[in-house]
């Protein structure tokens, strides 16, 4: 199984460095965050605290700037092979669509975590406000959950969806979906009525970045986000499963 998933992965690569659109996203994050960076004098105050607006949007930016601009190509990607009657093709070969789909996404894994860093060290430099401390470290595993969950998603998009045109338009509809209920940008506890309790489990990322501000801000343990990390942990495998069966070898 190893030896034909190296040329896949080699093959996955040189195409995702040769793609415009990756270098694109790297700097268009890295602008929209030095951007941010420049609005002073805004609190966001949450429940009895009171957090610079900055500080709370450059962890969660961090992430989905990064991230859902690789789901966005890697909507337009998986799409494009299905009208292109590429995965037809494939039916024909040993590969699967789940290790077609794990490929893909450990390629672009990589890249999400570096840009994400990226974000949030030039977050730093620009005032941001990020624990240095050894716990730190635990954002790269939480990064990479998130990444390959939303690539994942995105080969389940292009699935269910029958042409690149609609699945372009379906993945931007529920990026911009998750963009504010994911607590990216607003506090979901500014959310009316139940929807801060229900939220963190119906809609994904969202309690992944919860997590990731907590630690980021505060240095705190990773231990302090279990029920999060389980949350997340089961969005990724949902979406594997579900886009493994949409994600089909067949031109239908």
């Amino acid at each position: 199984m190893t030896a034909p998933t190296l040329p896949l992965f080699r093959a996955s690569w040189k195409m995702m460095l040769r793609s415009r659109g990756v270098i694109f996203a790297i700097v268009t994050a890295s602008l929209y965050i030095a951007f941010f960076g420049l609005i002073e004098d805004l609190d966001f105050g949450v429940e009895t605290e009171t957090i610079r607006f900055f500080d709370f949007v450059l962890p969660g930016f961090a992430v989905f700037l990064m991230v859902y601009q690789i789901q966005d190509i890697t909507v337009a990607v998986a799409a494009s092979y299905k009208a292109r009657g590429i995965l037809k093709r494939l039916a024909t070969t040993p590969l699967s669509p789940f290790r077609l789909i794990a490929v893909q996404a450990l390629s672009y894994v990589g890249l999400g975590v570096v840009a994400s860093t990226l974000v949030l060290a030039i977050g730093r430099l620009v005032g941001g406000k990020i624990a240095l401390t050894a716990n730190l470290l635990w954002l790269i595993p939480l990064i990479a959950v998130v990444a390959v969950t939303s690539i994942i998603m995105a080969f389940g998009i292009a699935g269910l969806t029958p042409n690149p045109q609609t699945a372009t338009n379906v993945g931007s509809t529920v990026s911009f979906l998750m963009f504010g209920f994911s607590g990216v940008i607003f506090p979901i506890a500014a959310l009316p009525g139940p929807l801060p309790d229900i939220v963190p489990y119906v809609v994904p990322h969202t309690a992944l970045i919860e997590a990731i501000r907590g630690i980021a801000l505060t240095g705190a343990p990773i231990t302090d986000y279990g029920s999060q990390i389980l949350i997340g942990a089961a969005w990724l495998a949902m979406v594997s499963v579900v886009a493994a069966l949409a994600y089909r070898f067949t031109d239908e």
